[in-house]
């Protein structure tokens, strides 16, 4: 049945190796697969890719030279309107000249015709001549005022047209820089964006086949951690297998040695067994055994009958009766809790059983019977201590402490504290003389 259940396990070990193996040949063939795939895509859309990236690159030189040619014009546009409005200013000044010209020759004719009308009327008035005198300067200071006002309109003008040409030079060299550097990152940007496509594009191949190892990794992985038993009571199987149908001179020699050595200690356990000195060290062995419990024994016994000593006192005689009961009590827990007693106290010699105190409790008995108390059933006592509920040590105070793990509810709390204080292997209930691993209080 064994060979049933190994050779069935074998061949679903083999069935799995096989799925495995089955599975790590579709995702290899896949991957290569799914790789030229994408390298024929690659070297399809590779023209394309061209193309498109030198139309770009046209276009963009073509919007360069349209925005340099446009900046260009508007600076030309610029200087020839700051020429016209230079010239405008000029002709300004020249029909002020005109005006000038015009009054100067008023001037000469009006002071010609006074000069006239004054050599007339020379003789008539002094006041009249002082009259035109004061009119001709008037009109000089007049004349003179237009003149000063002409001159610093033609500089203002002047000057407004050469600060509005420096401007327009200056925005038309400004837009010319932020075009040229906005062509710069339009260029850098669609260099960028084909890298990154390209990037991407090759990328893709090495990311399917890191994907690929990473589940085969996980794969193998999950799969040994699953049956990491089974795959090493395999390849344990296999060696052993490998050791026993096909041995080499080393192994063949340690099974040799094994051999010898089971032959040898086969011979040496015979001899022992046989030995007379061997019997003789197991026979006093035993014997000192039985007389160490026996030693025990008759301490537990001693110990006993002590403590029902002290706690029943001979001045109470309502209660000299429960010391025998005790007795009685305890002896029958020791007959069945130490039953080997009996045939090794039958075994040990005379001189063994005769320092054995526990004739003492018979001849306590006896002494007891001869007082008059009739002999009665230890069970009885004993279900009499249980139902009752005074403590059967000093049977004064009432029950009061839980024993456990025996669950006897049979000793007071000063009882229990002075039990507690003696030896660990003389913590006993007094009913059932088992050991007395933990205390309850109980209030009734």
């Amino acid at each position: 049945m064994q060979g049933i259940i190994l050779f069935l396990n074998g061949l679903g070990w083999t069935l799995d190796m096989l799925f495995l193996l089955l599975d790590l040949n579709y995702m290899l063939v896949s991957s290569v697969v799914s790789v030229l795939c994408w390298t024929i895509c690659f070297i399809f859309n590779l023209p394309w890719t061209l193309t498109n990236g030198i139309l770009q690159l046209w276009e963009a030189v073509l919007g360069f030279v349209l925005m340099v040619g446009d900046s260009s014009c508007s600076l030309a546009l610029g200087t020839v309107q700051t020429l016209v409005d230079a010239l405008w200013g000029c002709l300004a000044g020249l029909d002020s000249l005109k005006l000038i010209w015009n009054l100067l020759c008023h001037l000469l004719f009006r002071s010609r015709e006074l000069i006239h009308r004054g050599l007339l009327n020379i003789t008539f008035s002094v006041q009249t001549f002082h009259r035109n005198f004061w009119e001709a300067l008037s009109i000089t200071g007049g004349l003179a005022a237009y003149l000063v006002n002409s001159l610093v309109n033609i500089c203002l003008i002047a000057i407004q047209n050469i600060l509005s040409a420096a401007v327009a030079l200056w925005l038309s060299m400004v837009n010319v820089i932020l075009m040229g550097a906005e062509l710069m990152f339009m260029l850098l940007s669609q260099f960028s964006n084909s890298a990154v496509a390209v990037a991407i594009l090759l990328w893709t191949p090495c990311q399917l086949i890191l994907d690929g190892f990473a589940s085969l990794s996980r794969g193998v992985g999950i799969i040994f951690y699953q049956h990491l038993y089974k795959i090493l009571i395999f390849l344990l199987l296999a060696i052993i297998c490998r050791i026993i149908f096909r041995p080499s001179p080393a192994v063949r020699q340690f099974q040799l040695k094994v051999i010898q050595i089971y032959r040898m200690a086969l011979v040496l356990a015979w001899s022992l067994l046989h030995c007379e000195v061997l019997r003789r060290v197991i026979a006093k062995s035993a014997q000192i055994i039985r007389m160490f419990r026996i030693y025990g024994a008759t301490l537990v016994r001693g110990w006993n009958l002590r403590r029902t000593r002290i706690q029943n006192p001979p001045a109470r005689p309502a209660t000299v009766q429960n010391p025998a009961r005790i007795r009685e009590r305890n002896q029958v827990p020791m007959r069945e809790q130490n039953p080997p007693l009996r045939p090794i106290q039958s075994t040990v010699p005379n001189r063994v059983q005769n320092t054995q105190p526990a004739t003492h409790i018979p001849q306590a008995s006896s002494a007891f019977t001869k007082r008059g108390e009739p002999s009665q059933d230890p069970w009885k006592l004993l279900k009499q201590q249980e139902e009752s509920k005074k403590c059967v040590i000093c049977q004064d105070e009432n029950k009061t402490v839980l024993l456990l793990p025996c669950r006897h509810l049979c000793l007071c709390a000063s009882c229990t504290e002075i039990l507690l204080q003696q030896p660990v292997h003389q913590r006993n209930c007094p009913l059932c003389r088992q050991m007395i691993l933990q205390t309850l209080n109980v209030y009734i």
